[in-house]
This record gives C-alpha cells, structure tokens and sequence, in this order.
C-alpha cells in the first residue's frame, strides 16, 4: 500500500471511530386509555405521561393520528375494553386538541406517578388531552391515537447520528347507544373508458348506525355461457350510515372485451359481509367525461348578447364626452373622433336591432333614424 493511500485510510478510520450513535427513546404510560362510556356532547380531560432516556431536552410536537387497524381484528377485554362488532370508524380526528404543543420532554424533570393499573413510572412531561365529543357522535366504541414527534431543540448540538423510538399513546372510549353495523349492495355498474380498460362500480349502502370501512374483496365475471372471465378486486371507503358509497374497480388489458357478463361480487367490513349478484353490459362505446370548464368572472359576467352591446353602447357614449371635452373647441381631431365613435354606435345599435329586436320592425327603423340624426347634428 503506498504512502498516500496509508494517511487516506487512517482518516478514514479516525472519523468512523469519532461518530457516535445516540440511540434516544420516548415511551408513554399508559399504552393504552380507556376512558370508559360517556354521552354525546361530553367534554373529557386526561392525562398522558412520557418518558425518556435522552440526556438532553427533547422538544415533542403532539398530533392526531389514525390508530392501526388491528385493533379491530379481535376483542379487547383486559386492561381496556374494546369490541369491534360494537365499534363505529367515525374519526374522531377534530375533537381532540392538545391545551400545550410542542411539549418540553427533560431529564431534569423527574415525577414518579402511580397508574391506575398498579404501575409506577418515573415521568419527565405530561401531556394534556381535550377531547370534545359533538352531540350527533355516534353510538358504539371510537378509538385514536397520538403522534408524538421530537426533535432536539434549536441551540442543542449532538456529536454523530441520533435516533429516537418513539411509542404512540392509544385511547379507546363508548358513546352511548345502540350500534348497528350492517350494510348492503344496491347494484354494479359498468362502463368503458378506453379500448383495453373498462370500469365496473358496486354500489354499496350503509344500512346502520355507525360508520364503517368497507372493502371490496372479490368481483367475478363470467361470460354468457357461465365460464370464469376474470376476479377482481377494489379499494377501501368509509360509509357513514344512511350513505351510499361507490367502491370502483378497473378491468384492463387484452382479455377485457365488450359484452354482457354475469358480476358476482362481495363487499366485506370487520365484522360482516355483503354479496351481491347482477348481469353486467360493458358497451361497444367508449366513454369519456370531459370536464366543463368553469367561465371566467369578469365585467361581463352572466350578461347574455344583447346585455354585452347595450354596455358597449353605453361605453362608447362615456367615450365620447370624454374625448369631446379633452380636444379644444378648434380642434381638428374632434370631428374625427366622433365621426369614429358615431360608426361604431351604428355598427352596435344595428346589432342590437337584428339580434335583440328580432328584425327591422317600423319602431327599430325609427330608433335608427333618431340615432342618425343626433350624430348629423352633431357634426354640423
């Protein structure tokens, strides 16, 4: 190895030993808050508390965010209560606010604080929770979550690559009533929209009393003679109850063809299903929505033909007594102009007659005679 490539590799190596990893976390207590059943209209407070293992001040935002969706997949009946069969997936994103945010999470602070549970931790902040649930919130158990997000604060300098854990908080409640969660298929419709790609849509009713994420899982296609075209499958949606929702799929490439089809499909939500059978046309005609431009506002705005040439006509003779006041009684330039603006009021009020009139009645000549003769008078 050559002198040179020797002093390359040792700083090299000196600055990978100088890095230091930080490894930071930021825990939360409790996991999981069960605020029990309360009533629409119920304002609620509570507490969180975070711990950590930084040695220095860390600066968390607070934010709402959509708990994962296991927490439906089974009952919960230990440290908390959560039945999805009794659950409404309404969000409850807007009712929750944070009284202090960002909060200063510090090792200098230090609380020992004894959960409900029988726990005992060692907290370095508490984060305060305002949860204002609306009159009309559905019946039935709503959870959330809470993103924390921390950050070194400004001025607070690390030597190497710091990485921060962090546990989201998750808080599960009742309102009180009764749930129902049902729903039902009312029809599938199909369309084409190009020569390879048709679009087929199941419409979906939300029957019961909380809203629920349905998805489609399976949609079946068989030809006239009953054999097996193609199985497709769409998206998620959230219905609330008493809506309708469309939940869109696309058929695309070669094998799709025109034609009249037999759709067998099946809607699924976490505690339920719904199937749904009904003969299908995929049209010769491909179907293209164009988007109406909106117009633009401006002076003319919602005035039709003959509104337009009454404000010209109106313009042109401001035009005119402007122009006949700049221009000195002497001066050639007048008769012009208004030999030019008199022109262009008989082009207009000609317009005006033919298209707003509806033809040369004997009143529309006389309109013309008058106009005729104030302009002759006034180029005397």
């Amino acid at each position: 190895m050559m002198k040179g490539e020797k002093i390359i590799l040792s700083v090299v190596l000196l600055c990978m030993a100088s890095t230091t990893v930080a490894a930071m976390s930021v825990g939360s207590a409790p996991g999981v808050y069960d605020l029990g059943t309360v009533k629409a209209g119920t304002k609620l407070a509570f507490k969180y508390y975070l711990m950590t293992n930084s040695r220095s001040d860390l600066l968390v935002s607070l934010g709402y965010a959509y708990p994962h969706r296991t927490i439906y997949s089974r009952n919960h009946s230990g440290s908390y209560t959560f039945i999805p069969s009794e659950a409404s997936e309404e969000s409850v994103e807007s009712w929750v606010s944070f009284p202090r945010n960002p909060l200063l999470v510090s090792p200098a602070y230090s609380k020992i604080v004894h959960l409900e549970g029988g726990g005992v931790i060692k907290a370095n902040a508490e984060v305060d929770v305002i949860m204002d649930i609306p009159d009309d919130a559905e019946p039935g158990y709503h959870t959330g979550s809470i993103s924390l997000s921390p950050r070194l604060p400004r001025g607070v300098r690390g030597t190497g690559i710091t990485t921060i854990a962090v546990t989201r908080p998750i808080f599960v409640f009742r309102v009180d009533g009764d749930v129902i969660r049902r729903g039902e298929i009312q029809s599938i419709l199909a369309d084409r929209e190009g020569n390879q790609k048709a679009r087929i849509t199941t419409l979906f009713k939300n029957t019961g009393t909380v809203s629920m994420s349905v998805t489609l899982t399976s949609l079946k296609l068989y030809d006239n003679v009953g054999n097996f075209v193609v199985e497709l499958n769409g998206g998620q949606k959230t219905v609330k109850p008493g809506e309708i929702t469309d939940i869109p799929v696309y058929w695309t490439g070669r094998d799709m063809k025109p034609g009249t089809y037999r759709a067998e499909v099946r809607v699924t939500f976490i505690d339920g299903f719904s199937t749904f059978e009904d003969t299908i046309i995929i049209p010769e005609k491909i179907t293209i929505i164009k988007k109406i431009p909106k117009k633009k506002e401006g002076l003319l705005e919602g005035l039709d033909a003959c509104g337009n040439v009454q404000m010209i006509i109106s313009i042109l003779v401001i035009i005119i007594l402007v122009l006949y006041l700049i221009f000195p009684a002497d001066s050639r330039y007048r008769n012009i102009i208004l030999m030019t603006v008199a022109a262009l009021i008989v082009i207009s009020t000609l317009y005006f007659v033919l298209t707003c009139l509806g033809g040369l009645s004997w009143l529309s000549i006389l309109l013309i005679l008058i106009i005729a003769a104030l302009i002759v008078y006034l180029l005397k």
